[in-house]
């Protein structure tokens, strides 16, 4: 729980549950969930600008003013809704209105016209991916030194390795399905429902920075035809999917009693998808909210350096400099 002055270092709200809402009251926002039927309501009470949650996650059915909407938005607070499975139904972003972010989409539709240039994007994107993969491999284990070529092949055996580190009783063997294809299909395990929702809040984080420069979520370089989502955020999203995989592998083996995965927190409905408590989704949200904030080194261009001409940066911060670049590449490249 918040302590009111304090930072909070996950600075994500889930609220899930029937009933559970945002509303204004008294210029204070208020923050009810309603995840347990049978106790009482979680209700929170902030000033906007005191706030400590950067961004809101909301399941299942609940109320959204639009008062709290236009609040949010003009604090730069994301809201993110998802169906029960954790898949992304909207993003709720502010609206940027100027002639500069006129000129970055300006060029974005000129670059996406150019095949070259998408050509070029797309390798890039790729090749991020694959370090990005071999990356997380290391870091859990793995022998793994080199995927293939082929992004197919590819995908194949990194989730097959990736398998390997989790636990048997989970029943993970591979990923069953995209968070952002349109499909019927939902979760069949427990690893694959929290890569859902890892995926989904990575993905408005990524959509807040896109819609933020004024860019066009719908025009990407590499997803030019997906039908079922935002093509550019998820063009954007695949060197950065590994820091939800990471995290679902820590919470997957994490030995603490209070943090793991305990099998009464998941249950299975009659066609074999998967139903999570809140609990867990809301212990691997926070879990993955300190992943984004983790720090590394990066060669970013402001503020002070080390000697080695690189800074710590925040992971997240690192999506919002990805996007800056791609920026500055459409420009030049006109």
């Amino acid at each position: 729980m918040t302590i009111k002055g304090k930072q909070n270092h996950y600075n994500v709200k889930f609220l899930k549950g029937y009933g559970h809402s945002i509303s204004v009251k008294d210029s204070r926002i208020i923050l009810k969930s309603n995840h347990d039927p049978f106790s009482e309501p979680e209700i929170e009470s902030w000033y906007v600008k005191n706030m400590p949650y950067e961004k809101i996650i909301l399941s299942g059915k609940g109320y959204v003013s639009t008062e709290a909407l236009s609040i949010l938005s003009q604090n730069n607070r994301n809201v993110i809704l998802l169906d029960n499975h954790g898949k992304p139904v909207t993003f709720m972003n502010g609206m940027m209105d100027s002639l500069t972010t006129t000129k970055y989409r300006m060029a974005q539709y000129d670059t996406f016209r150019d095949e070259s240039k998408c050509e070029y994007l797309r390798q890039q994107i790729i090749q991020s991916k694959k370090e990005s993969q071999l990356k997380l491999l290391k870091l859990i284990g793995s022998d793994v030194t080199e995927l293939p070529d082929s992004e197919h092949l590819s995908a194949k055996v990194y989730w097959s390795e990736f398998a390997k580190f989790i636990p048997e009783k989970y029943q993970f063997h591979s990923r069953n399905q995209s968070f952002i294809r349109t499909s019927k299909n939902n979760a069949t395990d427990v690893i694959n429902a929290l890569l859902n929702y890892g995926y989904s809040v990575l993905a408005g984080e990524i959509s807040k920075f896109v819609c933020g420069m004024g860019l066009d979520p719908y025009f990407g370089f590499m997803h030019k035809s997906h039908t079922g989502f935002q093509p550019l955020v998820y063009d954007i999203i695949e060197p950065f999917r590994w820091l939800v995989d990471y995290s679902v592998y820590q919470i997957a083996n994490n030995g603490s009693d209070r943090q793991k995965i305990k099998l009464k927190e998941y249950s299975y409905t009659k066609d074999g998808t998967v139903v999570m408590e809140y609990s867990l989704i809301k212990r691997f949200l926070e879990m993955l909210e300190r992943q984004f904030q983790k720090e590394r080194k990066y060669d970013f261009r402001h503020g002070k350096k080390t000697k080695d001409g690189l800074k710590s940066v925040q992971e997240i911060t690192i999506v919002k400099t990805m996007i800056q670049n791609l920026v500055e590449f459409c420009q030049k490249h006109v």
